[in-house]
């Protein structure tokens, strides 16, 4: 039998409801869902993905969303990436979260859009910081467009969940344009929470 998972973040070893996290600090998204832990296989396909430009994993991995996806009773109007910051997009050539996403909007027969949601800040790596240095690194970070995402459930795609700090910083960002719901879906998350 699987192990009860928190019905907002989908962390496991919730007990039957709301975890202890969500509670005291809420995130904008709706829900939160990761196809399987960041070790193994999956982090050294991340890594080549991220930094060895293997592009064509975009199209391998996106079916493992779509498994996600499909257990979820969730609506989605559209599809989009957390975005990188012009400089890192110019620095790697491309967005590894937007190489997840595209194929996976065409598998799940709805659009994406680059242009939903931007990052308007260039934030420092969330790499070794502490789960409140990364909530504060990404606020005000992004900024989402209304001809996009008004009244539209969107979900937004990302390779990696460490803490959702960021993903939670753009769902805030899609609501204020209007978005209804805001659905995260991660190749993967870390296998426990930074404190």
């Amino acid at each position: 039998m699987p192990e009860p998972i928190c019905p907002i973040c989908g962390e496991s070893g919730s007990g039957q409801g709301v975890c202890h996290d969500c509670i005291q600090k809420p995130p904008d998204f709706d829900a939160l869902r990761s196809a399987t832990l960041f070790e193994g296989r999956i982090r050294e396909a991340l890594h080549h993905l991220k930094y060895n430009h293997d592009l064509g994993l975009g199209e391998v991995l996106a079916p493992h969303l779509v498994k996600v996806y499909q257990k979820q009773a969730w609506s989605a109007d559209l599809v989009t990436a957390v975005p990188l910051s012009r400089k890192r997009q110019r620095m790697r050539g491309y967005n590894q979260a937007e190489i997840l996403a595209k194929p996976f909007a065409a598998l799940i027969q709805k659009p994406y859009s680059a242009r939903a949601v931007q990052r308007v800040v260039d934030t420092r790596s969330q790499i070794d910081l502490s789960a409140d240095e990364r909530r504060k690194n990404v606020l005000g970070a992004f900024h989402a467009n209304s001809l996009y995402v008004s009244q539209k459930s969107v979900i937004i795609v990302d390779d990696v969940s460490t803490t959702g700090s960021t993903i939670s910083e753009c769902a805030l960002a899609l609501k204020q344009a209007g978005a209804i719901k805001v659905y995260a879906l991660t190749l993967a998350r870390a296998p426990l929470k930074l404190n």
